[in-house]
């Protein structure tokens, strides 16, 4: 071990840089969430190679002068902050003063920048913290910053980088959420020279859900307000059957700040309980406005956490928010739909002869009846007697292993091709996911075209799904497929698991007698019928013997 010895201003730097930037996801946060700060209501972003080799911020905010651009890439410089007594009353998203200097420790930046008052704009460069001369440059009133060749003077992070196409990923999702917490700001974004983005500023949070995520959706949600002393909350909860079978699209935004959730989604999940089963996550999209003094955003590096004065007054409001939400819900069973459609056929092969009516919900074929159906409960459980005692079995799941199976032991996917396709919206970064899986999605059945920047034609469905996503729109499972695929998860096997998962009859969903007798009877064909392929347990068993010594008999 060494002696003890200061450590070089540029090691400083880089040391202080892997604090705030760890990659191209999050210089683009520093530099968005400064636009945003100056006071833009146009920003416009540019990444290419997932910004491992280039990010562009541009605004029409209120600008630097030279001498502010200077001290801006400087450490601990800001103009958010001036005395300990503001950390008290934080309503800026950047304060530490450090994103600029850090950015400009481990890339290749160039600065320009004008003020409303400058005849002309003037540019700066920076190289690994090495400053250059500046110079005066043609710009609009306004900021931008480019930043290239990120990490490539600490060799050592850049390799632990994902591939360009994951880190752009990141980004998109990054810009999602941005875009959502500011919904009064304009975003234009280009990623690899397309364009991935483009929406205006407009005045309520619901109309930029609807911009983002499709007006079908944003249509569906239920709009909860609440104010009380120090809160205020704009809240949007999707109904239950819109459940997802993933967190992906779960949002919190404090006092416009994307954060994580934690603790908070534990209120929000015990109202959903007796309307989902496990595996099934609701779609809320939060806007909590709170009094700086009772929050305190100074505890995350990035500013991904807070920790609030008093958390229990919070997980209050959100409860409260979400029951009332529920309380406006009020089940329906929207009953058969006849979408127009083609005879089954194989993948790649040309549907034949005229459109004919699509089969009956759950067509499954005969089984041996050692057992009877005795009802649904809570329209989750189906209740089933057999010679040794009761099963008690979890609808979702067990549909969930009959559907998977189908897959699993190597049938050939019968696919329901459709006269009238049937058009899908995502959110950007989940439609740029889906565009790189196609060729993925077409071996499991289902045929999906581009058609615009964030919509798809469904133009075929695996046939043992088909009448039921007709009915549901098809968005949920190509949502779990768009997420499992931003993951870096490709395995066909595991995309066709969340498929299945994402398609299978919800808790929740009322079932005639005809479709529970024809799910059990599938369920108990099948090879494992234990589990799902996830590995939860299907049905409680609850023999005779047991239940005559519980009742004392």
């Amino acid at each position: 071990m060494g002696r003890i010895h200061r450590l070089s201003e540029e090691v400083i730097q880089k040391i202080a840089a892997g604090e705030v930037v760890d990659r191209p996801a999050s210089v683009l946060k520093e530099l968005v969430e400064n636009c945003i700060d100056a006071g833009a209501t146009k920003i416009r972003v540019e990444i290419e190679r997932g910004g491992i080799s280039r990010v562009l911020v541009t605004d029409d905010g209120v600008g630097m002068s030279p001498e502010e651009m200077h001290l801006a890439i400087e450490r601990h410089t800001t103009s958010k902050i001036s005395q300990e007594e503001d950390l008290r009353h934080i309503r800026t998203l950047g304060f530490r003063g450090e994103a600029l200097a850090a950015i400009c420790a481990v890339a290749r930046v160039r600065l320009i920048s004008r003020t409303p008052e400058a005849a002309e704009g003037y540019e700066l460069w920076v190289e690994g913290g090495r400053v250059g001369a500046g110079k005066p440059a043609a710009h609009p009133v306004g900021t931008t910053v480019e930043v290239r060749d990120l990490f490539f003077n600490v060799p050592a992070r850049r390799k632990f980088l994902s591939t360009p196409a994951a880190e752009a990923r990141k980004c998109l999702e990054l810009l999602r959420h941005l875009a959502l917490a500011h919904f009064d700001r304009g975003f234009l974004v280009f990623s690899e020279g397309r364009k991935v983005l483009e929406v205006p500023p407009t005045r309520a949070p619901l109309s930029r859900i609807s911009q983002i995520y499709g007006e079908a959706l944003a249509r569906k949600l239920i709009a909860v307000d609440m104010e009380e002393p120090g809160y205020r909350l704009h809240a949007f909860f999707s109904p239950p059957e819109l459940s997802q079978a993933t967190r992906a699209d779960q949002h919190l935004f404090l006092n416009r700040r994307p954060v994580r959730l934690g603790n908070l989604s534990v209120p929000i999940y015990q109202a959903y309980s007796r309307f989902l089963g496990r595996g099934q996550h609701p779609l809320f999209f939060l806007f909590l406005e709170v009094d700086p003094e009772i929050v305190d955003v100074n505890v995350h590096p990035k500013k991904e956490e807070v920790r609030f004065q008093n958390e229990e007054a919070v997980m209050d409001i959100l409860r409260r928010a979400a029951l009332r939400a529920l309380g406006a819900f009020t089940p329906t069973w929207t009953g058969k739909t006849t979408p127009t459609t083609f005879p089954a056929t194989k993948p790649d092969e040309k549907p034949p002869g005229p459109a004919v009516e699509e089969e009956e919900l759950i067509s499954f074929g005969p089984s041996q009846r050692a057992w009877r159906v005795l009802g649904q409960v809570q329209r989750s459980f189906i209740v089933v007697e057999t010679e040794e005692g009761l099963e008690i079995v979890d609808q979702h799941v067990a549909h969930e292993r009959v559907l998977f199976e189908k897959f699993r032991d190597g049938a050939e996917i019968e696919v329901q091709k459709f006269l009238i396709p049937v058009q899908v919206e995502f959110p950007f970064d989940q439609a740029e996911a889906l565009r790189e899986a196609i060729p993925a999605l077409r071996n499991l059945g289902v045929e999906l075209e581009p058609f615009g920047r964030n919509a798809f034609l469904v133009r075929g469905w695996p046939l043992a799904l088909a009448e039921r996503q007709a009915r549901l729109g098809f968005s949920e499972p190509l949502r779990a497929v768009a997420t499992l695929w931003r993951a870096g998860n490709r395995e066909l096997l595991e995309l066709w698991r969340e498929v299945a998962c994402a398609a299978a009859i919800r808790a929740g969903e009322e079932l005639s007698p005809a479709e529970q007798e024809a799910l059990i009877a599938a369920w108990k064909e099948t090879k494992e019928p234990a589990r799902c392929p996830h590995g939860r347990p299907i049905a409680v068993k609850l023999t005779f013997p047991e239940i005559r010594e519980k009742l004392g008999r």
